[in-house]
């Protein structure tokens, strides 16, 4: 289970990819309701809180959250609440208009009832945007498995920590409507980023660009957004 994203002190610029996509699928977000799942030093809160969203900044870490609260009360952002709590907790705090999370639904076990969660947390019509890892491409997953933390590859994260799987973005669509897009192709560029140290990161960018105008390679990525629609009225 998640625990948390640790502290950042530094502010997302007003055109971070990430936040403009995940306002490009919410629209305006004045006077909305918007959970940060997983919010670590809350640098997307007040990204979001900045353009008139009411922000629940929701993460396990205390000390995240105590210095979140710090922040706001030093600046007088009265438009972020920030929480401790458990990703299976936030029921209690909706329901949302919006949700927000970056490189947290990989970490959340069981995942199937976190998907019934975060359905009820959620206002009819509400919109969920996640920046995630991808699992789709069966050789990156190999090589996770049996190359990563050997032969000098180095190691991230820990062994619980696995990238989303298509199974998992199945689950969603229990609940959800869900449309998954690609911000880039990150497939060769792993090679130079693990393999080579960095060497060869023109070249392999270049090949990734380059398969990137195909689709059938862009599901290759490691990188993901999903947009997530609950409908109007429950499914179950």
């Amino acid at each position: 289970m998640y625990q948390g994203s640790g502290l950042s002190t530094v502010d997302v610029p007003d055109d971070d990819a990430v936040g403009c996509a995940a306002l490009e699928a919410f629209g305006t977000v004045d006077g909305a309701r918007l959970l940060d799942l997983g919010c670590g030093g809350g640098e997307y809160s007040r990204f979001f809180a900045g353009r008139g969203a009411r922000v629940t900044a929701v993460d396990q870490s205390e000390v995240a959250i105590s210095a979140l609260r710090d922040d706001c009360g030093a600046h007088s952002l009265n438009t972020i609440t920030p929480v401790v709590a458990d990703a299976f907790e936030i029921e209690r705090l909706g329901p949302f208009d919006f949700v927000f999370g970056s490189m947290i639904l990989h970490h959340l076990e069981p995942f199937d009832a976190f998907v019934g969660v975060l359905a009820r947390s959620m206002a009819p019509g509400g919109v969920a945007f996640f920046y995630e890892n991808s699992a789709m491409s069966q050789t990156l997953v190999w090589s996770r498995t049996h190359l990563v933390g050997r032969f000098g590859i180095p190691k991230h994260g820990d062994d619980e920590e696995f990238p989303l799987e298509p199974r998992e973005i199945d689950e969603l669509r229990r609940e959800f409507d869900v449309r998954v897009t690609y911000p880039e192709l990150l497939f060769t560029r792993l090679i130079s980023s693990y393999v080579l140290r960095g060497h060869g990161e023109r070249l392999f960018g270049a090949i990734d660009a380059g398969l990137f105008r195909f689709e059938r390679a862009r599901k290759l990525s490691y990188r993901q957004y999903l947009v997530l629609r609950r409908g109007t009225s429950s499914r179950r």
